[in-house]
């Protein structure tokens, strides 16, 4: 893979320019930019695969490296960064991979892997930089990659080290990720794991029942319990929801 580093510390460049060098002959390293401006003039010329880029800069941030792209965006990039936990579930929700500093060698092997596998997803996440938080979640599956809007998910369903999506439309959509890493979503829309096997769109649910120790009707009909611990937090959304 051609890539570009995108970082304006000199030290963190180097760095990161010698655990590739020693680590990742696979990588070819074309170009080192300090900021926004150089790196949209040698992508321009260099048209890299991968672009590593920190997010806190001068004058342009790293988020708004897309800016300058319109729907000509033909690289992936990989974000370095020390930037806030909430933005970078943001860039994962939307399959793009991040890398903390200082870097460690597995996790550049893991960004290395995610971008010469996954299928390019910038747009999305152009789209979800543009609306402050993420609106939508693009899901590898084993066929390809499923775009789906936030409002669209009805519940997320636990299966061992997968999960599956259902949607408004009643449709199952699978990754071979646990429930556990979607977790995050609690943070950016109207969702709750109200069971260790069951995350739900509360905005979704038909009705609620007290029998059984507690189960949410969904909109599909699928009847869904309530763990003794979540019951609490779900009401509480109830008594929010009618003020």
């Amino acid at each position: 893979m051609n890539v570009l580093l995108v970082d304006d510390e000199l030290n963190a460049r180097l760095a990161l320019r010698g655990i590739l060098e020693e680590n990742f002959p696979e990588i070819t390293i074309l170009d080192e930019c300090k900021d926004v401006p150089e790196a949209v003039k040698s992508i321009h010329k260099h048209q890299p695969d991968l672009v590593f880029l920190d997010i806190s800069m001068p004058g342009y941030s790293g988020l708004e490296l897309l800016q300058f792209f319109g729907d000509s965006i033909t690289f992936k990039i990989v974000f370095v960064t020390a930037y806030s936990e909430y933005a970078i579930n943001a860039f994962e929700l939307s399959a793009v991979d991040y890398i903390l500093k200082p870097v460690k060698i597995d996790a550049l092997e893991r960004a290395i892997k995610k971008a010469k596998e996954s299928v390019n997803t910038l747009e999305i996440l152009k789209e979800n930089l543009a609306n402050n938080q993420p609106q939508k979640l693009a899901l590898q599956t084993g066929d390809g990659i499923t775009f789906l809007n936030l409002e669209e998910i009805l519940y997320l369903k636990a299966d061992g080290s997968y999960t599956h999506f259902i949607t408004t439309s009643n449709k199952r959509i699978t990754v071979s990720k646990r429930l556990s890493e979607y977790e995050r979503l609690e943070q950016l829309g109207s969702f709750l794991r109200i069971h260790r096997s069951h995350l739900i769109n509360y905005n979704c649910i038909q009705k609620f029942l007290k029998q059984d120790g507690g189960t949410v009707v969904m909109e599909n009909g699928d009847m869904l319990s309530i763990s003794n611990e979540k019951k609490q937090a779900l009401m509480d959304l109830f008594s929010k929801s009618r003020m």
